[in-house]
């Protein structure tokens, strides 16, 4: 998982944000046998809402990792 430091979010959001994608983390660990499913997210951008704070981030299946790309606090 890699949530670049340049996103500008409350440090307790983003340990928020963390243990969310963390557990996601663990779900795809379980679901990697299923080859249709990792391939569809891995072209996909997905979106997690932490508080006011909504964060997009992708799949890089050959690193088997998540990544934060972008961060924006909702109004």
């Amino acid at each position: 998982m890699h949530i670049g430091a340049e996103l500008a979010v409350p440090t307790q959001i983003r340990k928020k944000l963390r243990m969310q994608l963390e557990k996601i983390c663990a779900a795809l660990e379980e679901l990697k046998s299923r080859t249709t499913f990792v391939e569809s997210i891995s072209e996909s951008s997905l979106a997690i809402t932490v508080g006011a704070w909504r964060f997009r981030y992708e799949f890089e299946p050959d690193r088997n990792r998540l990544v934060v790309v972008q961060a924006f606090q909702q109004r």
